[in-house]
């Protein structure tokens, strides 16, 4: 039986958040489909994701760790909530521990809306872009502004080049509206790019660098402390580089 078939999940949206409702079964062949369906909602940046447990079935107590995963992928470059509510069909299991270190837990989904709180302390813009090689310009001069705006001091050069890179290669190859996101968090920059190609994006791996870089996304690879894509839940992906 194809995993999907063996979990389904149902999507709502209330108070700026992402409620998911996985039913069926979770194991090691439906980790995965929940794991990148968190991933998606989480790229389109509501105030939360909320994942309601009360209709999934676990093959295994240790599959609560694709949680963990999830909140450590969307950490790097996000600050989204991830909530977990595990309702009484999972009321019995350890929520505290690691989990509890990484995760929030609610007993139910009013609970999890009502102690969500204000978000962590950052500083956030975002820039609507047209499918256009100007845009480069637009994004660039944008992010100039931001970074002095901000007061942010040596990664301001940086963030200017990496959002060019994103912007342009968005320009060109997605051919879609672009939208450039900046945040700063705890001495972190994060610069995202979203558009409307579900295509994947070519980044080179974690960890290398280029001496000389060849391409635009090497560029990138080689200014940032980290980086990454996923695709969004609304269509098309996000492109994001962090810089200290």
């Amino acid at each position: 039986m194809d995993a999907d078939a063996r979990l389904s999940c149902a999507l709502s949206e209330l108070q700026g958040t992402t409620i998911v409702r996985p039913s069926g079964v979770l194991d090691v062949r439906t980790y995965p489909v929940l794991r990148d369906l968190l991933l998606k909602c989480a790229a389109d940046q509501p105030r939360a994701v909320i994942v309601d447990l009360e209709d999934l079935e676990l093959a295994g107590d240790h599959l609560t760790s694709v949680f963990v995963t999830v909140w450590l992928r969307i950490s790097q470059w996000s600050t989204v909530r991830l909530v977990v509510v595990p309702g009484p069909a999972h009321a019995a299991l350890s929520w505290h521990g690691p989990l509890r270190r990484f995760l929030s837990v609610r007993p139910d989904v009013l609970a999890a809306l009502a102690e969500l709180g204000e978000p962590p302390p950052r500083q956030r813009t975002e820039l609507w872009l047209p499918p256009s090689t100007l845009s480069v310009r637009a994004a660039t001069r944008f992010v100039t502004e931001t970074c002095h705006n901000w007061d942010v001091g040596p990664p301001a050069v940086p963030a200017v080049t990496v959002a060019g890179e994103l912007v342009e290669n968005a320009a060109e190859h997605a051919r879609s509206p672009a939208r450039l996101r900046l945040e700063l968090r705890l001495a972190r920059l994060t610069v995202a790019v979203a558009d409307d190609d579900v295509r994947p994006v070519l980044l080179p791996p974690p960890g290398r660098r280029t001496p000389a870089p060849r391409s635009g996304l090497q560029l990138v690879a080689h200014l940032a402390h980290a980086t990454g894509w996923t695709p969004r839940q609304s269509g098309g992906k996000v492109v994001w580089a962090v810089l200290r």
